[in-house]
């Protein structure tokens, strides 16, 4: 008798804690259930590339910052054209480059009057580090590859990245032969006018006003940063050849041939 209801005792607490152990098992716990707070996703903040500035700001018809100008003004800006560019005087050109380049967000700034090194302009980005150097020449004759070769050095040397060339002419096959696959753009007097007609009338003015203020054609003395004055050889085998000379002559013999219409 005894035995039976100890043996009846052990069965009820054996079912007893397997009726326990299966709800345990089966109650959720705050760590499976809890909702776990949703993390803020961290927005990528993409910055434009030197590269990109580069691409863009010789890009035809690329977006710039200048504010659209007010609807009741209208700007006057005048038709660019190969004759036009090749009048300027290479100071003036060198400052229409410099000033394209800063319409375009590029923070361009001539190096000195004078011997330039190999290079005439130098351009920093956003945060004022120097990532490419410029080299711009106002000539008649088609730039070869000694040029843009030297240009290439000047970059290693002072350690950029890139490199343009700007000229009133064109480039030989060999100049052209040499900068493809390098970090080099070579613009030559086609695309430059595409390009600043292609910019909108406000900024074309602006480039307009600046290339025709005062005396854009009688170039300047590369040595004393004055205009130079039409002279003729007197002597020698150029006589009765006329040239530019410097107005500070005898001491400064600098001397330009006048390009030939």
């Amino acid at each position: 008798m005894w035995s039976l209801i100890i043996t009846c005792f052990v069965v009820i607490a054996v079912i007893d804690v397997l009726v326990k152990g299966v709800k345990k098992a089966a109650k959720p716990t705050r760590r499976n259930t809890a909702k776990r707070k949703a993390r803020p996703q961290r927005t990528a903040t993409t910055k434009s590339s030197d590269h990109q500035a580069l691409k863009k700001a010789f890009t035809p018809n690329a977006h710039t910052n200048t504010p659209a100008p007010a609807p009741h003004r209208k700007e006057v800006a005048i038709h660019w054209t190969t004759a036009f560019l090749r009048a300027l005087e290479w100071k003036r050109y060198e400052e229409i480059c410099m000033e394209y380049l800063r319409i375009k967000n590029c923070m361009a700034e001539v190096t000195c009057i004078g011997a330039d090194g190999g290079i005439d302009m130098r351009i920093k980005n956003p945060e004022g580090k120097v990532f490419a150097v410029a080299q711009c020449k106002a000539w008649s004759r088609p730039i070869g590859v000694n040029l843009i070769r030297e240009l290439y050095g000047v970059m290693a040397a002072e350690k950029v990245k890139h490199g343009i060339f700007l000229t009133t002419s064109e480039y030989t096959p060999a100049a052209l032969a040499f900068a493809k696959g390098k970090n080099l753009l070579l613009i030559d007097s086609d695309e430059l006018i595409a390009l600043i007609n292609g910019l909108d009338n406000t900024n074309k003015k602006r480039l307009g006003d600046i290339a025709t203020q005062g005396d854009y054609t009688t170039p300047t003395c590369v040595r004393c940063d004055t205009k130079m004055v039409r002279r003729t050889a007197k002597t020698g085998k150029n006589a009765g050849n006329e040239f530019w000379g410097c107005v500070n002559f005898p001491k400064c013999r600098m001397i330009m041939t006048i390009k030939q219409q």
